[in-house]
C-alpha cells in the first residue's frame, strides 16, 4: 500500500511541477510559431507562384488561360505538400519525436512504392507534361490511341474523352502514343 501512495505522489509532484508546465507552454508556443511560418511561407510561396504567371500571361510568350490555371494548380499543390510535411516533422521533434527513423522509413518506403507503381509514375509525369506542354485541352476534339471525341477530363493520371455516342474513354496518360488535336486552329473562349 506504501508503494502505490509514493507513485500517487510522484505522479502529483510531476502534475504541480512548475518546470512541467514550463517546458509544455514553451512547446505549445514553438508549435504555434511554427505554424504561424508555414501559414506565412506557403501564401507567399502561393502568391509569388500566382505573380509569375500574371507576368508570364504579359509576355510575349503567351500560354492558354486553362493551361495557366493548371499549372498554377499543380504548383500550389506541391508547395502544400512541401510545406505540410516540413511543417509535420518540425512539430514531431517540437514534441520530442526522433524523427530521423521515420525519415529513413519514408525514404525506404518511396523507394518501394517507386518500385511497385512505374505505371503510376510513368502515368503522372506524362500527365505533367501533357498539361505543361498544352497538346490539348479541356474542350478540345481529339483522336488519341484510335479513341476519337471531346476532351472532359485532364487529371495528372488520366484523361477522358466522350466520345460520339457518349461514351467515355478513360485513358492513362502513360498509354497515350499518339495524339491528333483538331481544335488547334480554333480561336480560344473569351479572347
Amino acid at each position: 500500500m506504501g508503494n502505490f501512495a509514493s507513485e500517487i505522489e510522484g505522479y502529483k509532484n510531476k502534475l504541480f511541477s512548475e518546470d512541467n508546465w514550463f517546458a509544455l507552454g514553451e512547446a505549445i508556443l514553438k508549435i504555434i510559431v511554427v505554424l504561424l511560418i508555414a501559414k506565412i511561407v506557403s501564401k507567399m510561396l502561393k502568391s509569388v507562384i500566382r505573380k509569375f504567371f500574371n507576368i508570364k500571361s504579359k509576355s510575349p510568350l503567351t500560354m492558354t488561360i486553362r493551361r495557366e490555371q493548371t499549372l498554377v494548380k499543380l504548383l500550389e499543390n506541391v508547395v502544400t505538400y512541401v510545406v505540410g510535411f516540413i511543417t509535420f516533422v518540425t512539430v514531431l521533434s517540437i514534441v520530442g519525436i526522433d524523427i530521423a527513423p521515420i525519415l529513413a522509413g519514408a525514404g525506404v518506403l518511396g523507394l518501394a512504392i517507386g518500385f511497385g507503381a512505374q505505371n503510376l509514375v510513368k502515368d503522372v509525369i506524362t500527365g505533367f507534361f501533357i498539361i505543361f506542354e498544352d497538346q490539348f485541352a479541356v474542350g478540345d476534339k481529339v483522336k488519341i490511341n484510335g479513341f476519337e471525341g471531346t476532351v472532359e477530363e485532364i487529371g495528372l493520371r488520366t484523361t477522358k474523352i466522350k466520345g460520339e455516342n457518349d461514351e467515355r474513354h478513360i485513358i492513362p496518360n502513360g498509354s497515350i502514343v499518339q495524339v491528333t488535336n483538331m481544335s488547334v486552329h480554333q480561336p480560344e473562349m473569351g479572347k
